[in-house]
């Protein structure tokens, strides 16, 4: 009897000890926190660029000044289904700590309209202005129909919500 009751604690030890390894005594894994937003895939966007506008005189008085931009990544089917942002930066060469402002633009300066207006193609950006509006500008382009998993838009007014989702220092 007694080696029976050996046997049969040696047993109940041993079928505890492989139940207790395999349920409570493990470590538990933490708590999944929430989903973060996926950011903005396959965007693109370029450095400052630093660009010199010339002029063209369409009729007597009226001057155009236009500034290119070539931009390679500007397809045409972006061009149809994406989106693509200009920015000028207000705070002339320092790009380090730019003053950026969204485009289109205007103004008026002592009674004088101004304006700088974009017009996209395949591969270029162009930059029409009533003024000489040389100077350093950034574009941005997302893909159309790739999706950014945020649940809002980008408000492209608000340069410093872009640098955050594109991770810009500048």
């Amino acid at each position: 009897m007694k080696h029976v009751f050996s046997v049969l604690s040696v047993a109940c030890v041993a079928f505890f000890t492989l139940f207790l390894s395999t349920t409570n005594v493990s470590c538990k894994k933490g708590d999944t926190g929430p989903k973060g937003d996926t950011g903005v895939a396959n965007a693109m966007y370029s450095g400052w660029i630093n660009v010199t506008f010339g002029g063209s005189v369409l009729q007597s008085g009226d001057t155009v000044a236009v500034g290119i931009i070539n931009a390679p990544a500007l397809t045409k089917d972006i061009l149809n289904k994406g989106t693509v942002q200009v920015y000028t930066n207000f705070n002339d060469a320092d790009t380090t700590n730019p003053a950026p402002v969204p485009l289109p633009f205007s103004s008026t300066v002592r009674n004088f309209p101004i304006y700088c207006n974009v017009q996209l193609e395949v591969g270029k950006i162009y930059l029409v202005s009533n003024i000489d509006f040389s100077g350093y500008y950034r574009y941005f382009i997302l893909p159309g129909g790739v999706k950014t998993g945020r649940t809002q838009t980008i408000d492209w007014n608000n340069y410093e919500e872009v640098k955050k989702i594109f991770g810009l220092t500048n």
